[in-house]
């Protein structure tokens, strides 16, 4: 009996103890005190920003039964909100969230906003250019997107990437974009 009690216990344990896909969270947090003349008093808020960095690690195949593996790259994604401390209350109000995206050698900002989100594209060191916008529709999960080289449905898959489905009248078939979660922390 005693045995018995011991191997469930050992089964119990190694069940608790099984993992979902491990993954790796950086975040940055930064605050500045902003003081402004406001008529006759002097006013202070605070800013924050918090950067925050989500991957999947990910270990090389050649090295799988060794003791110290090799980390493959993984795709990252990267989401920068701004909040602001600017009224009686501790808490601080967020004025943005930002989720950067990657097609390629491509980066792309994804800004929500009431309907669902903009889309804007890198075109030179952080200068994002405003190229189509995302509205939630009925159906659940997914998106109308409305951009400058395409009209389509969109939605976000199980990594987290966000798909557009268009019509390219060029070839006369339905096209797929991924936008992938982003490699790398823009500043």
């Amino acid at each position: 009996m005693k045995n018995i009690i011991y191997l469930l216990a050992v089964f119990i344990c190694t069940t608790a103890m099984t993992q979902e896909k491990a993954t790796e969270i950086k975040q940055e947090t930064k605050v500045k005190t902003v003081k402004y003349k406001n008529a006759d008093s002097v006013k202070e808020d605070k800013v924050k920003v918090i950067t925050r960095e989500t991957s999947n690690v990910e270990l090389d195949e050649k090295d799988k039964n060794k003791v110290n593996q090799d980390r493959v790259d993984a795709t990252k994604k990267v989401e920068k909100m701004v909040m602001i401390d600017n009224d009686a209350d501790n808490d601080y109000d967020i004025l943005s969230k930002e989720t950067y995206f990657i097609i390629g050698e491509q980066n792309y900002k994804f800004t929500p906003n009431d309907n669902g989100f903009d889309m804007a594209f890198d075109n030179n060191n952080n200068k994002f250019v405003g190229v189509g916008n995302a509205w939630k529709s009925l159906n659940a999960g997914s998106y109308v997107v409305k951009g400058d080289n395409y009209n389509g449905i969109g939605f976000f898959n199980k990594n987290g990437d966000f798909v557009v489905q268009y019509y390219d009248e060029a070839s006369g078939s339905l096209k797929t974009i991924t936008f992938e979660e982003n490699k790398e922390v823009l500043k």
